[in-house]
């Protein structure tokens, strides 16, 4: 099963608030993060992108 989560925060790469779906797959009582509507796996801010960790952390809870 599917699910999508909206997430907003600020964003360094447009210097400004976004919002960003989030898609997971429900497996066995975990979600895994499929898919997010940014460019994450290509933006230099990666690795400080608190959307990015939010949709991590939401994708590592057990349903």
């Amino acid at each position: 099963m599917e699910t999508e989560e909206f997430i907003s925060g600020f964003c360094r790469t447009y210097n400004g608030s976004q919002t960003v779906c989030c898609e997971y797959e429900e497996k066995d009582g975990k979600r895994t993060l499929t898919f997010m509507d940014c460019a994450y796996k290509r933006c230099v801010n990666q690795g400080a992108c608190e959307i990015y960790k939010e949709a991590h952390r939401l994708g590592s809870e057990e349903e």
